[in-house]
């Protein structure tokens, strides 16, 4: 870097030439900046039914040159020759950038179905899309970051759950120099300028669903969410000295101890069932018995042609009274006892 010429050394030696006074720029810049960017957009769907909310922008993007006036301009240089419509036919190159438009920003659609036991299964699609810096060159086009996520879930009534997240570090270098100069070994420093950036990104997918049955309902919402904004306003613009943020729960639509108690049973009892039915059994044995008799007075003949015996008539008891008869389930033969 020239300087002004250094005092009293004008016309140095008679030759008019004044010693100039060199001097050098010394930049160093650091630069650090944190943000936390909060988008809470909310919808309300019914069941069974799409729906979808769309929050940022709507820009333009330069796209390819579209040629105009073609017919007007050869017309005009046919009929003028070298003249000034013959300047008119130089309308035939004359275009123009054709400009489509690009949403960006937040996208949520949702579709809902709902159940008697409180839950709601959601169909999700969520796409978070921004500008980046323009590229260099002719058509100055834009190019669009988008990040997307598409699940189904099952969760309870008012339950939070977390639908995704992505963590995004990104380290950049750059060097501008003075050609020649920059190069040189220690004194190419004074020459030459690095940069660099380091940015880190996390982004957090949360959302929590809200079953609203009736008018009641919907005003208990509305007026949670006022309450949250104001308590996010107090807490993060009015510097105001409070506790760590907690946001309110509905006791209306939790369990209460006898609730709890009995689902706290249930679950005992489902566990005890289930270890009965885990638990392994002992191993059946076979024990042979005595095979069964035929009653006496009965017999079976197993020689062909043969007759049946008779039975031996059984002796009376004096007194005409009738013998006891005792049976024997193990052998189940029956006898009678003769006194």
């Amino acid at each position: 870097m020239r300087g002004p010429g250094i005092s009293g050394s004008q016309n140095f030696l008679g030759t008019g030439i004044s010693i100039p006074a060199f001097g050098t720029f010394i930049q160093a810049i650091a630069k650090t900046g944190d943000s936390d960017l909060l988008s809470t957009p909310h919808i309300l769907a019914l069941d069974n039914e799409d729906a979808e909310i769309n929050v940022g922008d709507n820009i333009p993007l330069q796209t390819n040159a579209v040629a105009a006036f073609p017919a007007l301009g050869g017309a005009a240089g046919a009929a003028g020759g070298a003249g000034a419509l013959g300047a008119l036919g130089g309308l035939g190159g004359f275009g123009s950038f054709g400009s489509p438009r690009q949403d960006v920003g937040t996208k949520i659609k949702i579709k809902p179905h709902l159940n008697d036991s409180n839950e709601v299964r959601l169909d999700i699609s969520e796409e978070i899309s921004e500008q980046g810096a323009p590229l260099g060159g002719t058509l100055g086009a834009i190019p669009i970051s988008k990040r997307t996520a598409t699940t189904k879930l099952v969760v309870q009534d008012q339950q939070t759950v977390v639908i995704g997240g992505l963590i995004r570090n990104v380290t950049a270098r750059a060097e501008e120099k003075v050609p020649v100069l920059g190069d040189i070994p220690v004194l190419g420093a004074l020459f030459r300028k690095r940069t660099n950036t380091q940015e880190k990104r996390n982004l957090v997918l949360v959302m929590t669903p809200y079953i609203i049955r009736n008018q009641q309902d919907l005003r208990t919402v509305f007026e949670r969410k006022m309450q949250e904004r104001q308590e996010y306003l107090d807490r993060y613009f009015i510097f105001s000295e409070t506790s760590d943020y907690k946001p309110p729960k509905d006791w209306s639509r939790t369990n209460g101890l006898v609730e709890d108690i009995r689902q706290a049973y249930f679950h005992l009892e489902e566990r005890r069932r289930l270890d009965e039915i885990t638990r392994p059994r002992e191993l059946k044995t076979h024990d042979p018995q005595r095979p069964l008799e035929m009653p006496q007075g009965v017999q079976r003949s197993t020689t062909p042609g043969a007759s049946p015996t008779p039975a031996p008539t059984p002796n009376t008891p004096p007194g005409g009274a009738t013998p006891p008869i005792n049976v024997n389930p193990a052998v189940r033969n029956i006898e009678k006892i003769e006194k």
